[in-house]
């Protein structure tokens, strides 16, 4: 199913990132092609619409278990327009779902996706794929792998 623009107001379909519209695979954006163009330009937002992003991250009270140490205090919101990215909390990049989404900086960004696995495998593997197929104990991947019986 076609997410829907995640900026209150705007009510148009998201865009695909990649892939094409209808195709097996297809990954959206969590904005519409308007939107996304406004969340790194100085493009206006349509009258009615309302940024989503407000250039700030989330995780500046260390609630994902790592401090943010991005400094807040150095930056305006127009200056750092783009430099604050969205993140799916689940790590599953096709549920665009509002409220499976947060705003993170850059380092937040990253640290969270390695330390919850995002990065594990195929970028577009939900994580509780990956983290399925790791949870295969070596050996019986081993005995599978070779069809072994122990004596």
């Amino acid at each position: 199913m076609r997410p829907i623009c995640i900026n209150p107001g705007c009510g148009k379909n998201a865009v695909p990132m990649k892939g094409k519209v209808g195709q097996p695979g297809v990954r959206y954006r969590v904005y519409c092609s308007n939107c996304h163009i406004n969340s790194y330009s100085n493009m206006p937002l349509k009258p009615g619409v309302t940024p989503y992003k407000q250039n700030c991250c989330t995780n500046q009270d260390g609630h994902l278990g790592f401090p943010c140490i991005t400094d807040h205090t150095k930056f305006d919101r127009i200056s750092t327009k783009g430099k604050f990215e969205i993140d799916h909390k689940d790590g599953d990049p096709h549920n665009n779902d509002p409220e499976n989404l947060q705003e993170l900086c850059q380092h937040c960004h990253k640290e969270k996706g390695m330390l919850g696995g995002d990065f594990d495998g195929h970028r577009s593997t939900p994580k509780r794929i990956v983290q399925a197929k790791k949870s295969i104990a070596a050996s019986t991947l081993f005995d599978s792998l070779f069809n072994f019986t122990y004596a």
